[in-house]
């Protein structure tokens, strides 16, 4: 077996769970910390949603739990394996602390991709400063 290629960073806010919570499923929030298409409209993440990238990669909104759980499942079309073969997702966690919010952030398995090495070094970056910007934003967020 592999050895498993999950990032796991978490943060402490220090701002309410409804502030961060609103951070991470807005667009206009999303758009300062991450990618979004550029034909993506204003459609707050729920449960079902699809943001997609035409012809590279597509996340699905697979639990939407307001003020504790976030997850999206991650596809590329250019994996060359269906998507039942891997479990990649973007799962963000939200705990209320005494000061605030704790953040966790936890993406992938990419062990199952044959450049899953590089997928879990790109995804390590961008945790750590997604982290950040999103806590800036709902420490800063009136």
């Amino acid at each position: 077996m592999n050895e498993q290629l999950i990032v796991k960073q978490e943060i402490l806010i220090e701002a309410p769970v409804s502030k961060v919570w609103e951070v991470l499923i807005a667009p206009k929030y999303i758009r300062q910390w991450d990618d979004l298409p550029q034909d993506f409209g204003d459609y707050y993440l729920e449960v079902g949603r699809v943001i997609e990238w035409t012809g590279s990669t597509r996340l699905t909104v697979t639990e939407c739990e307001p003020h504790e759980r976030l997850a999206m499942k991650l596809y590329a079309f250019k994996w060359e394996l269906p998507p039942a073969s891997y479990d990649i997702a973007y799962t963000y966690q939200l705990s209320i602390e005494y000061n605030g919010t704790r953040l966790s952030l936890q993406i992938g398995d990419f062990s199952a991709l044959p450049e899953g090495k590089n997928y879990y070094d790109s995804s390590l970056e961008f945790a750590g400063a997604a982290l950040e910007k999103i806590k800036s934003l709902a420490q800063n967020r009136m």
